[in-house]
């Protein structure tokens, strides 16, 4: 045998079994993909061969047709996808050579497929349907038999489904497309499988017609032919608009979610070029959220860059300390891998604890931080085996702070959210979203004639984002007089004052009524917006708010059908709203009608909201844009930052370590069409 291997592209041809009982509603198909033994160009498959086949084509994509071009063989689209395979084996050998059988199941969207495959099985004419599988292999020639030994495959670059009416009768001609002729040579390593061949299994017979089938019209057929072309093609349009869905939703669902950008690649990954549903991408992201959550509470929460990780499991000195300023601030600690650490009882514990300054060593109270006790007597120096610099103290605080900050800001209600777009931006420069245009019923294309082409109109909402911000210190005398209240809150104050700052700024563009994109006030009682009633809150004026929002139109003047989902109001009409929306039958009614506002859609309270009259449907911001809330780098929640260096800025000058609070947000009202102000 020669030591000589090749490796090539390797094609054979399959077949449909013959006399089998189709399944109807599981759209499912036994085939033979490959037989064994030598074939006539003399490939030998044994059956480690046929082995390895059989796994490859297990779960394998089945196309409809070769791939066009040699840059669609190696990104096959998704268009031409019209099944798979699954449950192949193969099969043991009753004369000597064996086989690679698979079920294949053809999907809905392809029924055109299926019904070719059930009419050919009908009326016995499988000849017609066959398989053309292209596979990547070593091959090895063996001098005595002279045949090319199949010794190993590398991989499966497709399966494909084809037929060719005018082949014959011959498997031989399935492989080629009615484009390639009827005699077109093939390239070496290129297999096809003859109709009758010494070293193949005997093909099986073809049953005869039935017995009443009588012969069909040429012009009958034709329309068939027709028909069957026009829904291919709609199906590939629908394929391509469910493709097109999913990748918007999975852009969107990406841009809103808090992941790092890191786990969004993942994500964006594995749904990136398929079609998905939205609860597969919900349960694919909360399980991302909750890895990222159990993972953050294994470990600390390294802020500031001054920690080094636990080796081993160990825990360090300055995790400890840090859960004792945690535990100072009303912080869950660990106690399952920290131990027993109690919380530093003041602040000026705290810092003779980290810092060792003397002048404050003397007047600290006994410090009892877990298994780890300080005599009043001994001196306290500073925790070098954790790591710690002069800077420790400002860090472990900030650290602390910064953790209670961001656990105010996320209790604070934030019903905007269910509104609003939020999208993360790169920068501060001018943000724009397009608007684009609509097109309007499409137009009756006569025979022989071209198509009209259209244009599509576009506008932009524009707005660039804003920081936000405040510096807070905390002085020496603060912590010489042992103030602890003082600085526990300071997080609180900063978290609630960052996220009324939010929605106040998003609750404006309600109440305020601001120029938008198109230099319109965002309400308006008549055109251009038609968004703006004049009743005060009741069953009746929502019915006419409603009514507004289903009239509004698109670019090209058709009705959109909106459906609002929320309803915001300010305080002094919470009640009111409760009633509208709660009560089984019409508020005052003498009658007893029934309420169609009940359930409709959800009250909003926003104390924000400065007029006591004014109130507001909104529409789904997954249907409809709103108003879009976009921060800078992704990050939503604000960010407390420390002055790190001690001989610069107020450490030094006026013995005080500076805090800064930022929030980096803009926003814009980009669609007047899913908001409506009732007066």
């Amino acid at each position: 045998m020669s030591s000589v291997e090749q490796h090539e592209h390797i094609s054979i041809v399959g077949q449909i079994i013959e006399g089998q009982t189709l399944d109807q509603a599981g759209h499912e198909v036994r085939v033979t993909v490959i037989q064994g033994g030598t074939s006539k160009n003399g490939y030998a498959y044994n059956e480690a061969a046929l082995q390895s086949i059989a796994h490859l084509i297990e779960g394998a994509h089945a196309y409809a047709d070769h791939a066009r071009t040699s840059a669609d063989a190696a990104t096959r689209s998704v268009r031409d996808v019209v099944g798979f395979y699954h449950d192949a084996q193969v099969i043991a050998p009753s004369d000597g050579v064996g086989r690679v059988d698979a079920t294949l199941h053809i999907f809905e969207a392809a029924d055109w497929l299926w019904s070719l495959i059930a009419e050919a099985c009908t009326l016995g004419r499988l000849e017609l349907i066959g398989l053309s599988i292209d596979i990547f292999g070593n091959w090895q020639l063996n001098e005595t038999t002279r045949a090319k030994e199949v010794n190993s495959i590398a991989s499966l670059n497709s399966c494909d489904i084809v037929t060719r009416p005018s082949a014959g009768g011959a498997l031989r001609r399935i492989l080629h497309s009615e484009e390639q002729g009827e005699n077109i040579p093939m390239s070496q390593g290129t297999e096809t499988v003859p109709e009758s061949q010494d070293t193949q299994a005997p093909a099986t017979p073809q049953a005869p017609p039935p017995p009443t089938a009588s012969p069909t019209p040429s012009h009958i057929l034709e329309q068939q032919h027709l028909l069957e072309q026009q829904r291919l093609q709609v199906e590939q349009l629908m394929a391509t608009a469910r493709l097109e869905r999913a990748g918007l939703l999975l852009e969107r669902r990406l841009q809103e979610s808090i992941l790092p950008g890191a786990v969004k690649e993942q994500i964006k990954g594995r749904f990136t070029g398929r079609v998905f549903e939205e609860t597969e991408l919900d349960a694919d992201m909360t399980a991302a959220l909750t890895m990222m959550a159990n993972l953050t509470r294994d470990g600390i929460v390294r802020g500031h860059s001054y920690e080094k990780p636990a080796i081993s499991g160990q825990i360090t000195e300055a995790e400890k300390v840090q859960a004792a300023f945690d535990a100072m601030f009303g912080l869950d600690i660990d106690t399952t891998k920290l131990g027993n650490v109690r919380a530093f009882s003041s602040i000026r514990d705290a810092y003779a604890r980290v810092t060792g300054d003397s002048s404050v060593v003397a007047f600290s109270e006994r410090s009892n931080l877990g298994n780890i006790r300080v005599s009043e007597s001994a001196p306290l120096a500073r925790i070098t085996e954790a790591d710690t610099t002069t800077a420790s103290f400002s860090y472990l605080l900030g650290t602390s702070m910064n953790k209670r900050l961001l656990k105010d800001y996320q209790a604070w209600p934030a019903e905007w959210q269910k509104f609003c777009t939020i999208v993360p931006i790169r920068d501060f420069k001018q943000q724009s979203r397009v608007r684009l245009g609509a097109f309007g019923s499409l137009a009756i294309v006569p025979e022989d004639t071209a198509y009209t082409a259209v244009t599509l109109t576009d506008s932009a909402a524009t707005y660039v984002p804003q920081k936000r911000g405040n510096l807070v210190t905390v002085s020496r005398e603060t912590i010489l007089n042992d103030d602890l209240q003082a600085i526990k809150q300071i997080p609180t104050k900063l978290a609630v004052a960052a996220a009324y700052t939010l929605a106040e700024f998003v609750y404006g563009f309600l109440s305020t009524n601001p120029n938008i994109y198109d230099g319109n006030a965002l309400f308006t009682s008549g055109a251009p917006h038609s968004n703006l009633g004049s009743s005060a809150l009741s069953t009746a004026a929502m019915q006419t708010g409603i009514t507004a929002m289903r009239e509004q139109t698109n670019y090209a003047s058709k009705r959109m059908g909106l459906r609002p989902r929320f309803l915001v109001v300010p305080p002094e009409l919470e009640w009111t709203a409760m009633v509208v929306t709660k009560s089984a039958g019409v508020p005052g009614s003498n009658n007893n009608d029934i309420n169609p506002m009940l359930g409709y859609v959800t009250p909003i309270v926003s104390p924000q909201l400065t007029s006591t009259t004014q109130w507001f449907l909104i529409g789904d911001p997954r249907e409809i844009d709103t108003i879009e809330v976009g921060f800078v780098g992704g990050q939503v929640n604000p960010a407390l930052f420390v002055q790190d260096q001690p001989l610069f800025g107020l450490n030094f000058t006026q013995d005080a370590i500076s805090y800064k609070c930022r929030h980096e947000y803009g926003g814009a009202c980009v669609d007047y069409r899913g908001l409506y102000r009732g007066i």
